[in-house]
């Protein structure tokens, strides 16, 4: 029975689907070409050049200019603010207690951008971030929930930041607590707290190490010093001090932030499933085998929950084979290298084009994306996502079903308005 969350009832309805398909044998077993290379490292490292061309969300840290314009720093700041930019007041939001956002809490946060004491020149200073940690649209630790009592959704949530994440900082808020700072995939707000700055020299072997790992699993906790866990999510890289193992235990360096400064433990990281040498070959089986890792996850708006809405969802699988796609499902529409539009086609050329379309394709709709896994043995194709929610009618009545995780699917569940999935997408897009 599935639970319908923040609505306090129960529905037979649902779209998961949970028997054989849910496997990642079922489709790999049934590909005999599944372990062919799509790309190679070389070809990903011009494919990812492309998609920078296309989208100003993605970055290349290491050709940024190491000094910036204030009035471009002032209006990265308000950019990155997105639906709350030239707001004058915070809208029916609640904190985490249920209150309602006050005016005065809501300028505070907008004063705390601290856009006055931009100068007219910014010189650029380097960070890494030290635990997994949030990017806001604003520099404040208040959650801006839209529902008092369904706290799963804070609209100032931009994204979530693994450890070893290198960043470009440009500014302060005016508290000291938030660093406005550009990531690979996206600008905003930082708790200083989570960031050890360094020299250029040491910050780039974060940027583009020689050796390393890439998270495989999920997620995965490391241990640094026998003190605390480090979290990291699938695709996330950790330089290694070399290639060589010892004892079975890959050599890791794991960043630390010791009185603002980065300092760096030395971890041993057993050689498991969890962990690849470098980025796994980019082929139709490991798009399988990576996103079924994540089957059964929570739904988690902009990285809340330690876990993965639909674009960092497909982003994760992506970033594990070395593909660098944007963070967000509509820019990520925008970057693909090969696009296949859907519009003005009607139900059958639709369901025509989703069948040809190679297995890790991404499937868009608005605010929504999915990963292709194949068509099943009735030859239905099916995809997997990370959703929030999804609409039935009985008696024509709407109801939504806050589902909220990640699960496979076919194309025929409805949005608001009634319009099926496979009716309402708009793209279908690869990078390979």
């Amino acid at each position: 029975m599935l639970v319908l969350f923040g609505f306090g009832s129960t529905s037979s309805a649902s779209i998961a689907i949970h028997d054989d398909r849910a496997a990642a044998g079922y489709w790999t077993e049934r590909n005999p070409n599944g372990d062919a290379l799509y790309l190679t490292q070389d070809e990903i490292i011009s494919v990812n050049q492309a998609m920078r061309e296309k989208t100003s969300s993605l970055t290349d840290l290491l050709s940024y200019p190491q000094t910036v314009d204030g009035a471009e720093v002032k209006e990265l700041i308000l950019s990155a603010q997105q639906d709350f930019r030239g707001e004058k007041e915070p809208g029916d939001h609640y904190d985490k207690g249920g209150m309602m956002i006050s005016q005065e809490d809501y300028n505070a946060a907008q004063d705390n951008c601290n856009l006055e004491a931009v100068p007219a020149s910014t010189a650029i200073c380097y960070g890494v971030v030290t635990m997994r940690t949030d990017m806001r649209l604003l520099p404040t630790s208040k959650y801006y929930f839209d529902d008092k009592s369904f706290q799963h959704y804070d609209d100032l949530q931009g994204t979530a930041l693994d450890p070893c994440e290198p960043l470009l900082v440009l500014h302060t808020s005016k508290d000291g607590a938030f660093a406005f700072a550009i990531g690979r995939y996206y600008k905003g707000w930082v708790s200083i707290g989570a960031i050890g700055f360094a020299e250029r020299a040491n910050w780039e072997k974060y940027v583009s190490p020689k050796n390393f790992l890439v998270v495989t699993d999920h997620k995965k906790k490391v241990h640094v010093g026998g003190t605390w866990d480090v979290l990291f999510q699938m695709g996330s890289i950790i330089p290694l001090k070399s290639a060589k193992m010892r004892n079975g235990a890959y050599q890791a360096i794991v960043p630390v932030e010791v009185n603002g400064h980065l300092s760096e433990a030395r971890v041993a990281i057993k050689a498991d499933n969890t962990v690849n040498p470098g980025y796994l070959p980019c082929t139709p089986n490991n798009f399988v085998r990576q996103s079924l890792k994540f089957l059964d996850d929570v739904y988690g708006w902009g990285g809340m929950e330690e876990s993965v809405d639909c674009s960092s969802y497909v982003q994760d699988v992506y970033r594990s084979m070395g593909i660098l796609i944007p963070r967000d499902a509509d820019q990520q529409e925008l970057a693909m290298n090969h696009s296949v539009s859907l519009e003005g086609l009607d139900k059958a050329a639709r369901y025509q084009k989703a069948a040809e379309a190679p297995v890790g394709a991404l499937f868009f709709k608005p605010g929504h994306v999915m990963l292709y896994l194949g068509k099943d043995d009735k030859g239905t194709p099916l995809a997997i996502h990370s959703i929030s929610s999804y609409f039935t009618f009985p008696g024509g009545k709407a109801q939504k079903h806050y589902i909220r995780q990640v699960l496979i699917s076919d194309f025929t569940f409805q949005n608001g308005k009634a319009v099926p999935t496979i009716d309402g997408m708009t793209s279908i897009g690869s990078c390979f």
